[in-house]
């Protein structure tokens, strides 16, 4: 029987773990050596003295993709190389990560690397949100509609007026 998670052309993906904050220095190195890697990114909202800014991180924290191929190719380097501790194992084993988990993070990536993660969360109408970034911060309103994948419409009760408001989706939480 054949494995379906084996990708006929000899070339696999595989994990690799990382030093703590050290993902994009091993991901650089591992470019550097001739490696083909993928590591998805996202945007993440981070408060530092005071100011909230949205910042590029890994998607999965200490973990990037390697593709290797099963014969052949020297993965000795990948233990040395500085940011990585080495492949995943599974006891002697390697795991695979199947082309279809990659080929589903990677149509969802836009140019840069980034999943937008703040677009997956779907929000009903109607539904009540705190704006949690920005001048309205701390305001309660209505969730209205998303115009974009990375905006959204609210509906704010301001001054005894409802008002229709254009936020980052980043800006918004389920109340």
């Amino acid at each position: 029987m054949i494995d379906p998670h084996i990708n006929r052309s000899g070339r696999n993906w595989h994990a690799v773990f990382c030093k703590p904050r050290q993902d994009s220095v091993a991901e650089s190195n591992l470019l550097n050596q001739g490696f083909e890697i993928f590591r998805p990114k996202t945007r993440v909202a981070r408060t530092r003295r005071g100011q909230r800014r949205i910042a590029l991180e890994s998607m999965f924290p200490r973990y990037l993709f390697v593709r290797l191929s099963q014969g052949g190719q020297d993965w000795g380097p990948i233990r040395s190389t500085r940011g990585a501790v080495g492949l995943v194992r599974l006891g002697i084993e390697t795991p695979i990560v199947p082309d279809t988990v990659i080929e589903s993070l990677r149509r969802r990536c836009n140019g840069e690397g980034v999943i937008n993660l703040a677009g997956a969360i779907e929000f009903k109408p109607d539904e009540l949100v705190d704006i949690i970034d920005g001048p309205l911060n701390g305001y309660r309103a209505l969730f209205k509609a998303r115009t974009s994948d990375e905006r959204v419409v609210v509906l704010l009760q301001l001054l005894q007026h409802e008002r229709r408001i254009e936020l980052p989706d980043t800006s918004i939480r389920r109340a």
